[in-house]
């Protein structure tokens, strides 16, 4: 096949059923990128030249994908996940002492600048301009 050449439409075809059937025995979705890629052509030019192909082909495969049974989950034992629950609070309770702890830190330091802040302001004979204009009124 040459650069510009286009596959055949068997063979296309053919890649087409063989990505299927890998689909139906529990591979991966067929998708029209991969099927493109066997051949060295980009998917625009794919949808342009095999529309039949590529419709027939996503639609079987939506059809076998809705055929499939559904795997569930496993349900977690209760035990697990009465424990995981009683972790989950025990750590919640903690983590909500710690921001308390904090919020009092913050309170504590903020008071305690606003404090340092009034005595320097004192010692350096620091005027406020909004006292001044009280004042100078």
């Amino acid at each position: 096949m040459t650069p510009n050449a286009l596959p055949a439409a068997q063979a296309v075809r053919a890649a087409a059923e063989e990505l299927l059937a890998d689909h139906r025995d529990g591979g991966s979705y067929p998708t029209v990128s991969g099927l493109a890629r066997q051949f060295g052509v980009n998917r625009t030019t794919f949808y342009r030249h095999y529309p039949d192909i590529v419709t027939a082909m996503l639609d079987a495969a939506a059809k076998s994908n809705a055929e499939r049974p559904r795997r569930r989950r496993a349900q977690p034992d209760d035990d697990e996940t009465e424990q995981a629950l009683k972790r989950l609070r025990r750590e919640n309770s903690d983590l909500r002492k710690h921001v308390e702890i904090y919020e009092e830190h913050i309170r504590m330091l903020t008071m305690e600048n606003q404090g340092l802040r009034e005595q320097i302001e004192t010692t350096t004979s620091v005027t406020r301009l909004s006292e001044r204009r009280r004042h100078d009124d």
